[in-house]
């Protein structure tokens, strides 16, 4: 029944991001936000080799690439032909218990880290109507990262 079905975990959702140059982006989300578990196919991986001569890729062009921040997983890969994209409107929210000291830490670490790294902060992290500490920040590649505090 449909009932039970809710109560199963059935699916993952993770945010996919396209950029023009992945590898640049990934390297900026590792070095100055502390991205983890960077795992990237390249263009030229052995799976595509019987691909058709025209749909071959260099080793320089991200086919996908996945990188966990704050534990949780992102996707993302080259536009085609490295064509310039705008990612603004592209939107992520880490959604942390306000009451949770290390979850609560790790947030306030990552703004400190996206505010030295030269991202332009939106809204710093403070008490909103809604949450005891929201806050916003858009990196160097047009992508607004939110996080939003709860009480349990």
């Amino acid at each position: 029944t449909m009932k039970r079905l809710r109560r199963r975990k059935l699916v993952e959702v993770n945010t996919y991001f396209n950029f023009q140059n992945s590898i640049e982006a990934l390297k900026f989300y590792e070095d100055k936000l502390g991205a983890t578990d960077v795992m990237r196919v390249p263009g030229n991986h052995e799976m595509f080799k019987d691909a058709p001569k025209e749909l071959q890729l260099p080793e320089s062009f991200t086919m996908n690439e996945s990188f966990k921040l704050l534990g949780k997983t992102f996707l993302c890969s080259d536009t085609w032909e490295n064509k310039d994209i705008n990612n603004e409107g592209a939107q992520a929210c880490f959604q942390f218990n306000y009451n949770d000291e290390n979850d609560k830490k790790a947030v306030m670490d990552l703004f400190k880290q996206a505010e030295e790294a030269g991202c332009k902060i939106d809204m710093p992290l403070a008490e909103v109507e809604w949450s005891p500490l929201f806050g916003s920040f858009q990196d160097p590649y047009g992508v607004t990262w939110m996080a939003n505090a709860y009480i349990e």
